[in-house]
């Protein structure tokens, strides 16, 4: 009588033993592969610190899955909504994953960016850095890309100090132009005041950004002075409420008005014309304003000039990292020895604006980023990444090649 139930348990035994050999056959993987190694796509997964709605990591994520597409990459986006802690879960839910991505991308948003990079790399997972990379003394103990931290592939950064030197030139060349000065109180010399609109004080771009203000400023050029320095949380409204308290100010204490705004970005700087509007200030006449990031609102306030200059091109880097990671899966670009790629961030301004408009604009209206033909930016198997050229003209000359005829 016993015998049929241990042949019913011997089947059972057996028919576990081969389930589980077959599961570790199909699943088990070492913590690094290599995209190259597997018969499908390289998978990539960017963790977007922005929140759902937010104009530029909008814009980041659209233009990273348009190149990943034409690229033949696996690209998964995760947004963390401006939640600090929320991108931290994610991040780490990808590097803890069973099905670890080939590449993860991560943006060391408000400086939390490093412990993911460290977790990730124990883990065997490789990370691209986004835009805000490892800097100061935490960027001294870690080193660089590919060093101590081996799985760290690269880093793709923006010139954002530069940036701020230009806005910083460009109000003064502004203020110069049309004889715009104010009168120390001290010793009766003149000076040119202007606002300061940051964005914040601890997102490495933002740090190096308003650097290059700074940089200008200390340096004595066009003998600007920042009279009032604001923190607007990269918003619209908030920056237009807190220019609106400091012109009240200006009006009651009866000082000469401030010839400038440098503003961290482009929403700010449009709650910044808004606010002088509202207090009688005609912007690109009586006060200059500059803003980075392209954003769609405004090229028609560059074309009219209420907006002296915007720089911009950085929301590209979506697109420009899957450039990097399709060269890297072929073994070329950040697979070789430079590993840190810095985005050359371009103005637009009246005299380039109309130009703009009908190529690179006329796509970003639209959002039509498919137009852009990315394999034009490849450098190939045996390209070094010190060889890639994502400047204006670069990407102008690759919107024309795909565009279609505006109705």
């Amino acid at each position: 009588m016993a015998f049929p139930i241990i042949r019913k348990w011997w089947g059972l035994i057996i028919f576990a033993a081969f389930a589980l050999a077959g599961i570790g056959t199909a699943f088990s993987f070492p913590h690094s592969v290599q995209a190259n190694d597997r018969p499908d796509r390289p998978r990539v997964v960017f963790i977007n610190p922005g929140a759902t709605g937010e104009v530029f990591w909008s814009l980041v994520s659209q233009t990273m899955r348009a190149a990943a597409e034409q690229l033949d990459i696996d690209l998964v986006i995760e947004t963390s909504e401006r939640d600090r802690e929320l991108m931290k879960r994610l991040a780490l839910s990808t590097i803890q994953s069973f099905d670890k991505p080939d590449v993860l991308i991560i943006v060391n948003e408000e400086q939390a960016g490093t412990a993911l990079l460290e977790a990730a790399n124990a883990d065997g997972v490789k990370v691209l850095m986004l835009l805000n990379d490892v800097v100061g003394e935490t960027r001294q103990r870690l080193g660089e890309p590919g060093g101590r931290l081996g799985n760290w592939i690269g880093s793709l950064v923006a010139e954002n100090r530069a940036v701020g030197r230009r806005l910083a030139r460009a109000l003064g060349a502004f203020a110069e132009s049309r004889g715009l000065t104010a009168e120390r109180r001290k010793d009766k010399s003149r000076m040119r005041p202007i606002v300061a609109v940051y964005g914040d004080m601890i997102t490495p771009s933002a740090i190096e950004r308003n650097g290059g203000l700074h940089d200008v400023v200390s340096n004595g050029e066009y003998g600007l002075v920042i009279e009032h320095e604001l923190t607007a949380d990269w918003d619209e409204e908030k920056a237009r409420m807190l220019m609106d308290r400091v012109l009240g100010y200006y009006a009651r204490s009866g000082s000469r008005r401030p010839v400038g705004v440098w503003a961290a970005n482009e929403e700010m700087a449009m709650g910044a014309i808004r606010a002088m509007r509202a207090n009688g200030m005609e912007p690109g006449v009586d006060v200059g304003i500059v803003g980075v990031n392209w954003a769609p609102e405004v090229f028609d306030a560059v074309e009219g000039g209420s907006m002296l200059v915007s720089e911009g091109g950085q929301f590209f880097a979506g697109a420009w990292a899957m450039v990097l990671l399709r060269d890297y899966f072929d073994g070329g670009g950040i697979a070789g020895k430079t590993k840190r790629v810095q985005i050359e961030m371009s103005p637009i301004f009246a005299d380039n604006i109309a130009v703009f408009k009908k190529t690179v604009g006329h796509i970003i209206l639209r959002g039509a980023f498919e137009e852009i033909e990315y394999a034009r930016f490849l450098v190939g198997p045996d390209g070094d990444a010190s060889d890639y050229d994502f400047g204006l003209d670069a990407l102008m000359d690759a919107a024309s090649s795909r565009l279609r005829t505006p109705d």
